[in-house]
């Protein structure tokens, strides 16, 4: 034995050392109603000194989008009725934990996070999740509470229609005048490369 401990006992002992991380940030929810969560800056700061000290690196190696939509939802007060359109993004993230004295041996933990806002923080705020609840999950951190206690707000969400791209616009009018789409696209030398505004000044070019 070189002495070196394996990334499963550097993460258990970790584990074993790392305390119940308090819920210190408040979200509010509404003018009226708020709660409390566990901050991306709470967690690091509980982990970041054991993972330097065992000599443990994790980062999110990769992350994929789900699904990314714009959703409206409708509130009624003193018979008025208001729209709000808010941004969601669901995504996928792999989350590594590398032994830094042997480079190659690691463990991966995927994590799926979505966040929603109503400006365009909705990528930001998902990304923040799944990294926070990777280290929560790998660590087993506890907060001290279970989420399944509460339930979770109802909001009806209807889903609002996607806007056509350039290119979309372009295939449907020439499907619209009978003109074979693939045979233009080689005319045209069009590629996935091809630039919005090349496809709008087709597009304006057939009518």
């Amino acid at each position: 034995m070189d002495g070196i401990k394996n990334i499963y006992e550097k993460m258990s002992a970790i584990t074993a050392e790392l305390q119940t991380v308090a819920k210190n940030l408040t979200v509010q929810q509404t003018k009226t109603s708020s709660y409390k969560a566990v901050s991306e800056r709470d967690v690091l700061d509980a982990v970041k000194p054991l993972e330097a000290k065992y000599g443990v690196y994790s980062y999110p190696v990769s992350r994929k989008i789900l699904e990314s939509n714009m959703l409206e939802s409708e509130s009624t007060y003193n018979g008025n009725t208001t729209k709000k359109t808010t941004f969601m993004t669901r995504i996928e993230t792999v989350y590594r934990f590398v032994n830094v004295d042997k480079p190659d041996e690691y463990i991966e933990t995927t994590t799926f996070a979505e966040g929603i806002d109503t400006q365009d923080k909705g990528s930001g705020k998902a990304m923040t999740y799944s990294d926070k609840y990777a280290l929560m999950k790998a660590y087993k951190i506890s907060t001290g509470d279970d989420p399944d206690q509460t339930a979770s707000e109802e909001t009806k969400y209807t889903q609002k229609p996607k806007q056509a791209t350039p290119r979309e616009k372009l295939i449907a009018k020439l499907k619209e005048k009978g003109i074979d789409a693939t045979a233009y696209a080689k005319e045209h030398s069009l590629t996935t490369h091809t630039t919005a505004e090349e496809f709008e000044r087709l597009l304006a070019e057939l009518g």
